[in-house]
């Protein structure tokens, strides 16, 4: 009876431990199908495939011979000139040529181009600031029958007429090749030879154009040859801050959608499919929502601090609303920035190069304040030590050691072409100062990382509201500006008869409200600012500016009195 007892006390144990070990077996079932969810989603990454960089010679240049077809709607002048001429919201007009990609000491048949005998691409100006230099940019586009170079149909020969290093965007993409999370792009130095046969007067002759930077086109083939997804979304900021944008982006089968409204945004390169784009942007806009959860669901974290991390260590100052891509493959849910456009970083420590005045809040973490995405996530303080560890990381990469071995590969070509023309004619520094200048970006990385920490301390810059009159009186209202160690914040405000402040003519000290009411204001033109301090005397000016011709003042507004 005992033994029959003690059987049924067995048979109870191990069912319960059968029942335990399946709810354990359930359990890392789920665990492992987690995993195996998560890993699969980061699986996508945005690694680059570091062999597509290892047959570059980085100092290697190759030589393009471009001829002009005369059977053209417009001459290669009309073309060189034509933002001189037309609006710049106007695209330039693309011409048909012939381009052959041969020897310094002419064509070789066989060659690429060399067999075709009529056109085969078309040529246009490319950049913005760039449109109205003496030296020109341009974009070439490969027709059908010319196949690919190098397995691209877009060669984008940018002459940098602006860095008087001429290697500055080279520089950075060939950094991007060093480092993870982060795609690069394929860069090439090209010697450009062109024969206008719309101009009578050229005597059917190549003229020598010098040297430029080919870097590689990003659309659906380059997230192809890149190892992403080619079928994802991918577009190119003109003018985008992370808001939602109702009025300009909206999916394509709307009836109200505007390509080009859109395209003022964000320019459309991969799938035509928006509705990703739009949800991300609905929650990243949605104050409500905790932003820390929003990144995580829609950005890969690392790829973002990367990115950021990067730009602030080779000084990107322009990258607020531009200059950069977004990147989403088909069927995951994160995001990634994708670099362009670095021909403005890397400041020389060299006096000989003219700079170009900034503000201070363009250094460090403030110059992001202005996005919506950017401001909120680094309102969190354990996100700015995140973004703090992440250039620490970065920074054992981009060190002055390795630009000045970059440096020092391209030097034996970049300089025999700003020792000659046609570069040495329109280069924006001397000739003779070039080495100067070029070895004077070295230690950079090392500055914009003091620089970072520096500027850390600071309250972050904030935009300057409307003035208006009401009740007799002159309003003037501003945004809260915000300190990452908590500090309070107090504002200086000021009136001016003159953009310099020389002449001021109201002055209120140690406010702590952003907006203040006086007396209406006699007609006239005035000047005002409010200036954002901390309790340990850090200041931080607002992002507003007003230009009076060639000079700018950061900080302030005009406004005129009736």
């Amino acid at each position: 009876m005992i033994y029959k007892q003690f059987r049924w006390i067995i048979l109870i144990f191990c069912l319960f431990i059968t029942a335990a070990c399946n709810e354990d077996r359930e359990n890392a079932d789920k665990k492992v199908s987690f995993q195996k969810e998560h890993t699969e989603e980061e699986a996508y990454g945005i690694e680059d495939d570091s062999r597509l960089y290892e047959f570059e010679d980085k100092s290697s240049i190759v030589t393009f011979y471009v001829t002009i077809s005369p059977n053209n709607g417009a001459t290669f002048y009309e073309l060189d000139n034509w933002y001189s001429i037309h609006n710049n919201e106007e695209d330039s007009p693309k011409l048909d040529i012939k381009i052959e990609e041969e020897t310094e000491k002419g064509i070789n048949k066989g060659s690429f181009g060399s067999d075709e005998p009529d056109v085969n691409a078309s040529i246009q100006l490319r950049g913005k600031s760039t449109r109205v230099a003496s030296q020109k940019s341009f974009k070439i586009k490969l027709y059908d029958k010319a196949g690919l170079w190098r397995g691209q149909k877009t060669l984008n020969l940018n002459k940098h007429p602006y860095d008087g290093t001429r290697v500055r965007n080279k520089l950075s993409f060939d950094y991007f090749t060093l480092i993870p999370n982060l795609s690069s792009m394929r860069t090439q130095f090209v010697h450009l030879y062109i024969k206008d046969l719309t101009n009578k007067q050229s005597n059917g002759e190549f003229v020598d154009y010098g040297m430029y930077t080919h870097i590689e086109q990003a659309n659906e083939r380059y997230l192809a040859t890149h190892g992403l997804d080619s079928n994802g979304n991918l577009y190119k900021a003109v003018n985008f801050e992370f808001y939602r944008y109702p009025d300009q982006l909206k999916l394509e089968d709307d009836p109200s959608f505007k390509k080009k409204d859109f395209e003022s945004i964000l320019e459309i390169k991969g799938s035509k499919d928006h509705r990703a784009l739009l949800n991300m942007l609905d929650e990243v806009n949605d104050y409500s929502l905790n932003i820390n959860d929003v990144v995580n669901r829609y950005f890969d974290k690392e790829n973002y601090l990367t990115w950021i991390a990067t730009n602030i260590l080779m000084g990107n100052h322009d990258i607020m609303t531009q200059n950069f891509y977004l990147y989403k493959p088909l069927n995951s849910s994160k995001w990634y920035f994708i670099p362009w456009d670095y021909d403005g970083t890397w400041k020389s420590s060299s006096k000989k190069e003219e700079k170009s005045e900034i503000p201070e809040w363009q250094n460090g973490l403030s110059n992001y304040w202005g996005s919506i995405l950017h401001k909120r996530f680094f309102k969190d303080p354990k996100n700015v030590e995140a973004l703090s560890k992440k250039i620490e990381e970065i920074s054992n990469i981009v060190t002055p050691e390795q630009t000045k071995k970059l440096l020092d590969e391209y030097y034996p070509t970049v300089s025999q072409f700003v020792k000659r023309a046609p570069d040495k004619n329109y280069l924006s520094i001397n000739a003779s100062d070039h080495k100067e200048v070029y070895y004077g970006i070295v230690n950079d990385s090392k500055i914009n990382k003091d620089t970072y920490y520096r500027n850390l301390e600071k309250p972050m810059p904030f935009f300057l509201g409307d003035h208006f009159i009401e009740n007799k009186q002159s309003v003037f209202i501003w945004d809260s500006s915000y300190d990452i160690q908590g500090d309070d914040i107090t504002y200086l405000f000021q009136i001016s008869k003159d953009p310099a402040f020389s002449t001021v003519i109201y002055e209120k000290k140690n406010m702590v409200e952003t907006e203040i009411r006086l007396n209406k204001l006699a007609a006239g033109t005035y000047y005002w600012r409010a200036v954002a301090k901390d309790k340990k005397g850090n200041e931080q000016k607002a992002f507003d500016q007003y230009e009076d011709g060639d000079i700018t003042y950061f900080g302030m507004k005009k406004i005129v009195v009736k």
